[in-house]
């Protein structure tokens, strides 16, 4: 049986270049960065569960079109099969027929809600089946329910819900169905036009796609090939490439403006952290707003516990209590500082459902006055604690008090009360704790950020020996361990630039 031929592009790869064409190139010849997904082992357990009774026949890789109808016509019914038509491929999940001889196609994904992004995918696919034959004329969702609470006795069914609609970009669900949105689009194209598209792109270089700079490109994360564009390693720290948060950067670009200093009143938003950069560039190199960092310094108290965390997070819940994409904590470090400046260092690490032990030991190990310090602390460490008081209830007025005396370290940062040129736009711990101390360095560990802790705890999970668990278990102590003494050594570089003034 006759294979596909590579001169093909996946629905996927089509979607991400119809985005943006460059990022498609690259990816045909350079390697992609590590995602870090939350963990989806149990995911796909429940959901093989969910479709079991239905016994699909399913189609494998590399499977042509022809294979995927011999199913269809034998069984009217299957999974994971895979269609190709001049130079466009897919794999549609699920499919069944209806009384009317077209299809319903089934997609789960691992989501609370199916957005409106995923739409010009299903018109692709959509189009791609109908050139090969198959009609698909329903489609449905299956995706995570975000408000289920798993229980003891807890079903496959109780994890997923089921909807023909797809999620508006601003929150709820968009009057039409997804079928009917991917018809309104399909009038606007046809899949010769598709195919002579892909036959393009399949056929173009970079040279063909000028380089634009637009939200797209860091938003909600970084482009994986963004250095590839933009080289903003070989720029010097004044940029104007660097300023933060700015829809008008292509506007500036254009204009010629290259550093920081040369930005007018009428080119940016007036954020406080971009008047930070251009203060700095102004000033020769450093921006503070003595004040404003002053009246933070007053509000903490010792001692400090300078505090951090490192979770997982899952797909769905592995433990009562919890739900959809709720998070583990497995690890703490905890460095707390008395007024005469002894530290003393508390850790944790535990796998399995940690979460009791885990919350028993922060209680003992944290001193019951002063100030927790904390980088991030409301995408974060705030949120985590909340968590565990909804889960553990009993918890909850100790767990609050924590969080209500926590102090965000990133706050001088973000709110433009300081800014370095040497930042280069960034306010991570890792980027500011170089221009502060020398002292706590992350090249000597064995982990060196949170995802390779992440994945190291994800390889503690699986592994049987408790050597390897513990060797593991001392690897991300000492990873978070780092963290929350830079968190110190910020704090006190914080407090050595005001004294320089």
């Amino acid at each position: 049986m006759k294979t596909t031929t590579n001169q093909s592009v996946h629905t996927n790869q089509l979607v991400q270049a119809l985005n943006c064409p460059r990022r498609f190139l690259y990816a045909q010849s350079l390697a992609q960065s590590t995602i870090l997904f939350p963990l989806r082992t149990e995911y796909y357990e429940q959901l093989e569960k969910l479709v079991r009774p239905f016994a699909l026949i399913s189609g494998q890789p590399h499977d042509p079109t022809q294979r995927s109808l011999e199913i269809l016509k034998a069984e009217t019914c299957g999974r994971n099969l895979r269609f190709e038509k001049d130079g466009l491929r897919t794999n549609i999940p699920f499919l069944f027929e209806k009384e009317d001889g077209t299809y319903k196609a089934i997609y789960p994904y691992c989501s609370t809600s199916p957005k409106e992004s995923l739409l010009n995918g299903l018109v692709i696919d959509t189009m791609i089946c109908q050139a090969c034959g198959v009609d698909i004329s329903e489609h449905e969702f299956v995706y995570l329910n975000p408000s289920y609470v798993r229980k003891e006795n807890s079903q496959p069914a109780d994890f997923f819900k089921i909807t023909s609609h797809l999620m508006k970009k601003r929150g709820g669900f968009n009057r039409l169905s997804a079928t009917e949105q991917i018809q309104q689009k399909m009038s606007h194209i046809r899949f010769e036009q598709l195919a002579q598209m892909t036959q393009k792109l399949l056929h173009s270089n970079l040279d063909d796609f000028c380089v634009r700079r637009v939200s797209a490109c860091t938003r909600p994360n970084k482009c994986p090939y963004y250095e590839e564009c933009f080289n903003e390693q070989d720029l010097p720290d004044f940029a104007s490439a660097f300023l933060s948060s700015s829809s008008s950067r292509e506007w500036i670009e254009e204009k010629g403006i290259t550093r920081l200093s040369d930005i007018t009143s009428d080119l940016f938003e007036g954020t406080p952290m971009q008047y930070a950069q251009i203060k700095a560039d102004q000033n020769g190199g450093l921006f503070m707003d003595e004040q404003a960092i002053r009246y933070w310094i007053e509000q903490i108290e010792y001692p400090i516990s300078y505090l951090d965390f490192e979770w997982e997070t899952f797909a769905i819940p592995p433990y009562i209590n919890m739900k959809a994409f709720d998070v583990l904590c497995f690890q703490y470090s905890i460095h707390i500082e008395d007024e005469q400046g002894q530290l003393d260092h508390k850790t944790f690490f535990a796998t399995g459902d940690c979460r009791k032990d885990f919350i028993d030991h922060l209680l003992q190990d944290i001193p019951e006055q002063g100030s927790i310090m904390v980088f991030n602390m409301e995408g974060a460490e705030k949120l985590r604690l909340r968590q565990l008081a909804n889960q553990y209830p009993e918890y909850r007025i100790q767990l609050e008090q924590l969080a209500n005396r926590m102090i965000d370290l990133q706050s001088p940062f973000e709110n433009g009360c300081f800014y370095d040129l040497r930042q280069r736009g960034k306010s991570s711990l890792k980027t500011l704790m170089p221009l502060f101390s020398s002292r706590a360095s992350y090249e000597q560990l064995d982990i060196h950020n949170g995802m390779e802790a992440v994945f190291a705890y994800r390889q503690a999970l699986l592994s049987k020996d408790p050597d390897e668990v513990a060797k593991i278990g001392q690897q991300i102590s000492e990873y978070c361990s780092m963290d929350t003494y830079a968190e110190r050594e910020l704090f006190l570089g914080l407090k050595k630039k005001l004294e320089e003034l």
